[in-house]
C-alpha cells in the first residue's frame, strides 16, 4: 500500500508538471542544479546529541520556472549517543547513526514579489541507515527503506540564473533492525541554485 501511495503521489506531480509545460511562455523551462548545507536534527529519543551537519545535492528540470522534477542525494549527518552500557561507567559506549540516500521527486516554485519566491518539494527517499558502535561494543548494522521526503523554502533570485535561499526538509526512514518507529530527521539548510537558461 505504501509503495502504491508513493507511485500515485509522483504520478500526480508529474501530471501537473506536464500540464504546466503547456500553460504559457512567460518563463523559460530549464535544467537546474542546487546544493544545500546546514543543521540536521534527529527525532530519535535517547540520543545525547541529536544535531549534526548535513547536506543535499539535486539536479532536475523545471517547466516555465514553476513545476519540475528532481533527483538527488542527501546525507543527514551523524547524531550520537555517548554513555555507558546499563549505566555502568566501566563499560563506555558510543553510538553514531547516519541516514543518507537518494531522492526522486517533484518540486514547485512560485514568485510572490520581485526576485522573491517560495518553493516546495515532495518525493521518494531511498534511505540507508547505518548504526556504528564503539567502546565496550564494536560493530555496525545497516538497513534500507523506501519512504517519503517533503519540504519547503524561501529564496531570492540574485540573477535570472542564480538563487540563494533557506530550505526546511523532512526525510522519513525506517530502521527496523535497530530502531522502533519511523526516523524523521529534519534538515535546515542554506541553498544555492543555478539554472541553465537558454537564450
Amino acid at each position: 500500500m505504501r509503495h502504491l501511495f508513493l507511485a500515485a503521489s509522483l504520478g500526480a506531480a508529474m501530471a501537473v508538471s506536464s500540464f504546466a509545460a503547456h500553460a504559457g511562455d512567460a518563463d523559460p523551462s530549464h535544467f537546474f542544479v542546487n546544493a544545500g548545507a546546514g543543521m540536521s536534527h534527529s527525532n530519535i529519543s535517547g540520543l545525547t546529541d541529536k544535531d549534526s551537519w548535513g547536506y543535499n545535492l539535486n539536479a532536475g528540470y523545471r517547466w516555465r520556472d514553476t513545476w519540475g522534477v528532481e533527483a538527488g542525494y542527501v546525507d543527514l549527518g551523524r547524531p550520537e549517543f555517548n554513555g555507558w552500557v546499563n549505566g555502568d561507567s566501566r563499560y563506555p559506549l558510543k553510538l553514531r547513526l547516519n541516514v543518507s540516500g537518494w531522492t526522486l521527486g517533484a518540486n514547485g516554485r512560485w514568485t510572490f514579489a520581485e526576485n522573491w519566491y517560495v518553493s516546495a518539494r515532495l518525493g521518494v527517499f531511498f534511505s540507508r541507515s547505518k548504526l556504528t558502535a564503539q567502546g565496550s561494543y564494536v560493530g555496525e548494522a545497516t538497513t534500507n527503506d523506501t519512504n517519503l521526503y517533503f519540504g519547503g523554502g524561501l529564496g531570492y533570485d540574485i540573477t535570472p540564473q542564480l538563487s540563494v535561499g533557506v530550505n526546511v526538509d523532512r526525510y522519513q526512514a525506517k530502521s527496523n533492525r535497530f530502531l522502533r518507529g519511523t526516523n524523521s530527521p529534519v534538515l535546515v539548510s542554506g541553498m544555492l541554485e543555478y539554472r541553465f537558461i537558454s537564450r
